[in-house]
């Protein structure tokens, strides 16, 4: 719309483009300095940050004394803050320890040149990260700046704006615009460190990023899309394991969720029955395994079945119980082909069915509690008008409880438990701190040779999984577990919106 724009309104135009070549000057022509002003000081210090940052205005004359036998990289030798940022995050850097540039042995430190020193990809992603998103900021900025330029004028033109004074102006935003004035320091610190995290994990997913090259003795390269070739199309077997996990991940986190949910509400309704006294001391005791923080709780089981001397083994040995309850595990499924000795409950390859009903298990004692609570309050909620309602018209407890409580309570705690799944998906804790991913898969199940290094154990979800990935193999591929780490945000990411989207209760404003 730039045409017509220019056509129907070019005063109003010509403001707007005053503000594109130098910003703020738009402004001050509306007789708007208060909105000039910063605008212009932001246009500024952008400039003068580039300048006092680069080495612009002795580049010609160090150019001249050390000129490069064959390519010279002119932005990474004298860029400033922005432009030799943006070169960084473009290149990954050029130069390494010990070849000779522009006359000059390169060097950790460098010498007195700073261009003679190495490059470190790692640093220049994170910083090129950093800069892309403060230049897409002041881009933004530019773009309303823009457009606040020409709208203005093109008001004030049809006499349906009048220009305010400052006084005015800044109260009107103040009113207008209170509540996203308080929220911008949460949005800063949002982008610091969640944004601008996750897009250099974005980026490190195409690269060639690995342990061996995170030191600085080599660079980084940008690779596309190699990376997730090797994942899906090369080797068949990386897409086979990542099924196997991702199918564990998805039962792992509908189950633990379901099941929690169900105890707590069992157990609300239980304690609010008007058949049940002492309700503080019930609800008082049955808190506990929430108030016991998780890791230790985690760390607690581990110890009691993470190994063949374990308190449970122990246990059943002191009892002559050993066998008989190996016999019960493997008629019910959850133990294979049972050998003499203790029962490997997080390390025999035959027993994943039973490592992972002890994770539901655990899982189900630390988190039913608070659902217990949470529903518990929902309970007091509901109006008695409606229970006396359904007395009148004959109906049963079971009837009052499907079309009273339970609507009521799953209308309420909707929201909860979409959020709950999406925890569940990334619970780290629950598997690191309780099997460490055991028991591991049978050797001969994996041929793949670089999917040896990385592969996972049979109770581990995705997140584990990564975990070992970066730092848990011979040699940590970050850039693996950066393709996964997509994957995992697509995935829960299009299920929290998907379902938080058909839910009223999370949309309604009043």
């Amino acid at each position: 719309n730039l045409y017509k724009a220019a056509k129907e309104h070019p005063d109003s135009f010509k403001r707007g483009l005053l503000s594109f070549f130098v910003l703020g000057w738009g402004q001050f022509k509306n007789k708007q300095w208060y909105k000039g002003a910063p605008l212009l000081a932001l246009f500024i210090i952008v400039i003068a940050v580039e300048l006092i940052t680069g080495g612009y205005f002795r580049a010609i004359s160090e150019i001249a004394e050390h000129p490069a036998e064959e390519t010279l990289y002119f932005f990474r030798d004298y860029g400033g803050f922005f432009l030799g940022g943006l070169w960084g995050l473009l290149t990954l850097g050029r130069v390494v320890r010990g070849e000779v540039y522009r006359g000059q042995t390169v060097r950790p430190s460098g010498t007195i040149f700073d261009w003679a020193s190495q490059d470190n990809s790692q640093v220049l992603l994170g910083q090129g990260v950093i800069i892309a998103v403060i230049i897409a900021v002041i881009i933004a900025i530019w773009i309303m700046a823009i457009h606040d330029a020409y709208k203005t004028h093109k008001l004030v033109k049809e006499n349906k704006f009048k220009i305010e004074k400052f006084r005015p102006w800044a109260r009107r935003v103040w009113d207008e615009l209170f509540a996203y004035i308080i929220i911008v320091p949460a949005f800063i610190l949002i982008g610091f460190f969640i944004l601008i995290p996750f897009i250099f994990s974005f980026l490190v997913a195409f690269t060639n990023y690995t342990e061996g090259l995170s030191l600085g003795f080599d660079l980084i390269e940008w690779q596309g899309f190699s990376v997730f070739t090797q994942v899906f199309i090369s080797d068949g077997q990386f897409l086979e394991f990542f099924f196997r996990v991702f199918r564990w991940t998805v039962f792992y986190a509908i189950l633990s969720s379901v099941t929690v949910y169900i105890m707590g509400m069992v157990q609300a309704l239980i304690i609010e029955s008007r058949y049940v006294k002492f309700k503080k001391v019930w609800r008082l005791v049955l808190i506990l395994p929430w108030a016991v923080p998780g890791m230790i709780t985690l760390i607690l089981f581990s110890n009691v079945f993470g190994f063949s001397g374990g308190l449970m083994n122990g246990l059943l040995a002191d009892w002559g119980m050993t066998e008989s309850v190996k016999e019960f595990l493997r008629a019910i499924g959850l133990v294979g082909q049972t050998s003499d000795g203790n029962i490997g409950w997080f390390t025999n390859s035959r027993n994943a069915p039973l490592a992972r009903t002890i994770i539901l298990l655990v899982n189900l004692w630390m988190g039913y509690p608070y659902f217990m609570l949470l529903i518990t309050g929902v309970l007091g909620t509901i109006p008695a008008s409606l229970y006396e309602a359904a007395d009148i018209d004959g109906a049963s407890d079971t009837q009052k409880f499907r079309f009273i409580t339970f609507p009521w309570i799953l209308r309420a705690t909707a929201p909860v438990i979409v959020t709950t799944f999406t925890f569940n998906f990334n619970n780290f804790g629950a598997i690191y701190f309780l099997t460490g991913g055991g028991p591991a898969y049978p050797s001969d199940m994996i041929t793949s040779s670089a999917l040896r290094h990385v592969q996972p154990g049979q109770t581990d979800i995705l997140i584990s999984w990564i975990y070992k990935i970066s730092f848990g193999t011979s040699e940590d591929q970050y850039n693996l577990a950066a393709v996964y780490s997509i994957l995992i945000f697509v995935l829960i990411g299009a299920f929290a919106l998907y379902n938080l989207s058909r839910l009223k209760s999370f949309w309604e404003e009043d």
